[in-house]
């Protein structure tokens, strides 16, 4: 397993499910969360490397979530994994400071790509896939 810890979280309960059986194997996921308020509460004490924040959580929006975390000094890189695929909140994410962008309709294709592309410092965008034509799954 590699040492790259994951934070997760989404209101889907079934999705948090299916996330997780996805990256377990391949990277240490330290929390599946349902809400921003638990990101907030347990972020500091989990430490993780990456946090993949779903952009409608019930409680609060993940934008405002990634901007919390990053002014009470968690250096966590952000990706956010949501059904928005508007380039309009692609922007927004990328100026809130997320590190990668991920549809929800693009999680088997992308997500881990995206979380390699992102630790080895990179930035990572299902957006700028689609629009290039790469639609390979």
């Amino acid at each position: 397993m590699r040492s790259i810890r994951l934070l997760l979280a989404d209101d889907n309960p079934e999705l948090l499910e299916t996330l997780v059986d996805l990256l377990q194997p391949a990277y240490a996921v330290v929390a599946a969360l349902p809400d921003g308020a638990s990101v907030l509460q347990q972020a500091p004490a989990l430490n993780p490397d990456l946090i993949i924040l779903d952009i409608s959580l019930g409680d609060m929006a993940g934008f405002e979530v990634a901007r919390r975390l990053k002014k009470s000094g968690i250096t966590a890189k952000v990706i956010f994994l949501t059904v928005h695929e508007n380039i309009d909140f692609v922007r927004a994410g990328f100026d809130v400071g997320a590190a990668g962008y991920v549809f929800k309709s693009r999680i088997s294709s992308d997500l881990i790509d995206a979380i390699d592309t992102i630790c080895a410092g990179g930035r990572f965008s299902s957006a700028e896939l689609a629009a290039s034509g790469n639609t390979s799954a």
